[in-house]
């Protein structure tokens, strides 16, 4: 059975390195902004077990003022585990969280293969290429997520 909940910071460093980050010591999974008070993370467990992780932490901009802008980051889901519309059913619970008390904008930096999966869950994408050290090309995506009554 999937199943989905909010979890703690350090439940997401393992699968982070596993899927986003392997062949780097694991201390790069550690993010700026985990352990921030806006910052949350949540899980997807298939029985009992977790099997992918995403971060959504919120970020003060002075371009963005209406409502809160939140950043996705860490989007994991384990290999054996992809493919199974396991992501696509944590990112709308994470968006569904984050949105409880209110519209939210978020944006997030999308690995050039995850741009597709990301524009299929309503994100946008800015044309602008970021090239992160050690990890590849990057596109900026943004998704303005609506409060319903």
């Amino acid at each position: 059975m999937l199943t989905f909940k909010q979890i703690k910071a350090d439940d997401v460093i393992n699968i982070r390195h596993t899927v986003l980050k392997e062949g780097q010591p694991i201390e790069v999974c550690h993010f700026e902004g985990d352990l921030d008070e806006g910052t949350k993370h949540f899980g997807a467990f298939l029985n009992n077990e977790l099997v992918g992780a995403v971060t959504m932490m919120a970020k003060k901009t002075n371009n963005y003022k209406v409502h809160p802008v939140y950043r996705l980051t860490g989007l994991s889901i384990l290999p054996e585990h992809q493919h199974k519309n396991i992501g696509k059913r944590l990112l709308n619970f994470a968006e569904e969280n984050i949105s409880r008390k209110g519209s939210v904008m978020i944006w997030c930096f999308a690995r050039d293969y995850a741009v597709n999966f990301y524009k299929k869950n309503g994100y946008r994408l800015n044309v602008q290429q970021i090239v992160i050290p050690y990890i590849g090309s990057h596109r900026i995506m943004f998704k303005f997520v609506a409060k319903e009554d």
